[in-house]
């Protein structure tokens, strides 16, 4: 592992690790694990709200990253929002520095940062994880880089804008939390600026884009892998799925090998719970005065309306088109 480990504690050494897809794969065939968007929160999101543990469920993919990071004996990079919310609750810093993995290097995201600001980063539950030792930052100086023995890392956090690389005889990958994405890999209406170009030189240094061996990217909750020129793009995509839409999603993380290529390894979800719901019934005149009702039922309650409307859902009271509609409508922004 990196000289920054000795100030960590390990967990699971005594616990047998998760093999899985990459049994194939020996300790030093790995050389670094990249992830992103982990969005960890105290309440469940809406589609999520089926787990009878949700901090259980979160668990779950960190325990994998965990024992992915003791089989290989690397560090952890994450490219991005560790919280959903920069002011996150002692609680869910606590489970935070309970599960994450023990050598982990991290950028801020977007909701890592109080009004997405980095200058508020002092007030953020990010700082707090690098204060008590749970994450470092990914920069060792004020070029934001920092030297490892295969490869050497660049980082930019939400806000900052990808430069071009230095030119070294080294590997050099480069880790941004910016929203960037690829035919087939966005949401509807993408910004065409944030779309990675293959077709314009001037972002292209020789035959690397902005000179770089590797681009890992967050933000974007689709994660993908493409090459520009002699350019690996690996986007992460979220760690864990929350959203309705995420249902066919597999979530991922990048295991980058000693020959320097970059291997997707897909997580376990077949422990989720999530609320069912279908989209190929034809539609339907829907009544919605009991839905109403039942809201008005709430009085002066200090429930907001998705957790109302969660209420209703769990309570059995709507049919599965009613719950479609109600979850599309709420986007799981709870």
């Amino acid at each position: 592992m990196s000289n920054h480990t000795d100030r960590r504690r390990v967990r699971y050494a005594d616990e047998e690790v998760t093999q899985g897809q990459m049994s194939d794969l020996r300790q030093e065939d790995v050389i670094g694990i990249f992830c992103a968007d982990i969005h960890l929160t105290i309440q469940a999101p809406v589609w999520r709200s089926a787990e009878p543990d949700w901090m259980a469920a979160q668990a779950r993919p960190l325990k994998e990253l965990t024992d992915l990071q003791y089989k290989f004996k690397c560090p952890v990079f994450c490219a991005g929002d560790i919280f959903d919310t920069a002011k996150s609750l002692p609680e869910i810093i606590n489970f935070a520095a309970d599960n994450m993995p023990p050598d982990i290097f991290a950028i801020p995201g977007q909701h890592d940062l109080p009004e997405h600001q980095m200058e508020q980063i002092h007030k953020s539950a990010f700082q707090s994880l690098v204060n008590i030792g749970t994450i470092s930052p990914a920069v060792e100086d004020e070029s934001n880089r920092m030297g490892f023995s295969h490869y050497n890392i660049t980082a930019f956090p939400f806000g900052s804008k990808l430069e071009k690389a230095k030119k070294t005889d080294d590997f050099e990958v480069a880790i941004v939390h910016e929203y960037k994405w690829i035919e087939g890999f966005s949401f509807p209406g993408a910004p065409v600026a944030s779309k990675i170009d293959p077709d314009k030189p001037i972002f292209f240094d020789g035959d690397k884009y902005y000179g770089y061996d590797l681009i890992v990217y967050g933000d974007n909750h689709k994660g993908f892998q493409t090459k520009i020129g002699d350019t690996i793009i690996f986007n992460c995509g979220t760690l864990m799925r929350r959203k309705s839409d995420e249902i066919n999603y597999k979530p991922q993380v990048g295991l980058l090998t000693k020959d320097f290529e970059m291997i997707p390894y897909y997580l376990d979800t077949s422990k989720d719970k999530h609320l069912e719901t279908k989209t190929n019934e034809p539609e339907k005149n829907l009544d919605m005065s009991q839905i109403i009702k039942e809201l008005r039922k709430l009085g002066k309650s200090k429930l907001d309306f998705a957790d109302a409307v969660e209420m209703y859902i769990k309570a059995g009271k709507a049919n599965e088109r009613v719950n479609e509609l109600l979850l599309k409508a709420m986007k799981e922004n709870k």
